[in-house]
């Protein structure tokens, strides 16, 4: 049995909030949709400021069980070409988030821009509002697509060019950048993916248990 500590537990759900949502934005790319139940915490993840603890921030574990699985499969499973564009994806938000860091100017901005969405919600009265969805894509896309490395999404010509897919793609990676930010504030870096992938793997079996007495 391996130990680990409250920290290590924390930086895990938050990477498998980051690989949900790389799964999901490779799903909509591909096949034109994906599961709003897995979508919805993810978006309001960019409206939580305080939480008692990290899966409250996602509203609980259970709406991470997609995240989980696919932080699994990508640990454990030989990858096939979509995962290697997920983990690509994935590491690549956590670079952005760096980035981002560094960025005074930027995160300020993008603080801004996040504090203010409650009131575009109540006015719609829905996160999941095309109108909302359109508004977080354009944040994205004025803050994190100008940094590098950039995120080229893969997927079909026919699906990524319809409007209301593109702009979901976005507010995903939005969130994803959000996640990452609180994986590197449990002291998330690269390097644990390589010398600690068994503690990792071990960690997010032992969160998968946990759902399934859910």
């Amino acid at each position: 049995m391996i130990r680990y500590t409250d920290q290590e537990r924390d930086r895990t759900i938050a990477l498998a909030a980051v690989m949900q949502a790389v799964h999901l934005v490779h799903i909509i790319a591909n096949e034109g949709s994906a599961n709003p139940a897995a979508i919805l915490p993810l978006l309001n993840s960019l409206l939580v400021t305080e939480a008692d603890s990290t899966e409250t921030v996602y509203g609980g574990l259970e709406h991470l069980d997609l995240g989980l699985e696919q932080l699994h499969i990508q640990l454990v499973k030989t990858k096939t070409k979509h995962q290697i564009t997920q983990i690509q994806y994935a590491v690549n938000l956590l670079r952005l988030e760096r980035k981002l860091s560094k960025a005074d100017s930027m995160m300020s901005s993008l603080t801004r821009e996040i504090d203010q969405l409650p009131q575009h919600i109540e006015y719609f009265d829905n996160i999941e509002h095309p109108q909302v969805i359109a508004r977080l894509a354009d944040i994205y896309k004025r803050t994190i697509s100008n940094l590098t490395p950039f995120i080229q999404v893969y997927g079909e010509e026919h699906h990524l060019e319809k409007t209301s897919n593109a702009h979901l793609i976005r507010a995903l990676l939005l969130a994803g950048i959000r996640s990452a930010i609180i994986w590197n504030q449990k002291g998330g870096r690269y390097w644990q993916f390589l010398y600690q992938s068994k503690k990792i793997t071990a960690i997010t079996d032992d969160l998968r248990s946990e759902l399934s007495q859910i």
